[in-house]
């Protein structure tokens, strides 16, 4: 595979189950992420992130925006703000050198597809590039044929 290219749909990654939480976004049962990241390790403003297949979850601090994607020679970005998934067969995966960025927003965080060449999936939805999807924690995003679970703590609302 060149990079680049063009990924069969054909073996594409299946949503078998999406429970829906109350706001109506779907996400993974708790119990089932919290058994592949440990809450406590999420930095506060930040992100815990377990790979599909992985050994063991990424943990990030956020500061406005982080990029995900592959990082080229020349480089791309600050080393703050982006998250290098070279290392986990990205490029074998579809990973484009900039798939996503993820920003915090009031209530939380939410997903924009930076005109990737294969795709970005939030839980069972196909995001349109450009476009920013807020997300619950638990939520679970395909990049590519990448699957990623997100985690984070939730921003308590001012009643």
């Amino acid at each position: 595979m060149y990079c680049g290219g063009q990924l069969d749909e054909e073996n594409s990654t299946r949503v078998l189950s999406t429970p829906e939480n109350l706001d109506g976004q779907v996400k993974t049962p708790a119990g089932l992420a919290e058994s592949f990241i440990d809450v406590a390790l999420i930095p506060e403003g930040g992100l815990g992130i377990y790979i599909a297949g992985g050994f063991k979850p990424i943990y990030v601090q956020v500061h406005k925006e982080l990029i995900i994607g592959r990082a080229t020679e020349a480089g791309w970005g600050s080393p703050e703000t982006i998250l290098d998934l070279s290392g986990q067969n990205a490029t074998g995966l579809g990973v484009s050198r900039q798939h996503v960025t993820i920003q915090q927003t009031a209530t939380g965080f939410e997903v924009i597809d930076l005109s990737s060449r294969n795709g970005t999936w939030l839980n069972a939805e196909r995001l349109i590039p450009n476009k920013p999807y807020p997300f619950a924690s638990g939520s679970q995003l395909r990049i590519g044929q990448m699957r990623l679970l997100i985690m984070y703590h939730p921003v308590l609302k001012d009643i």
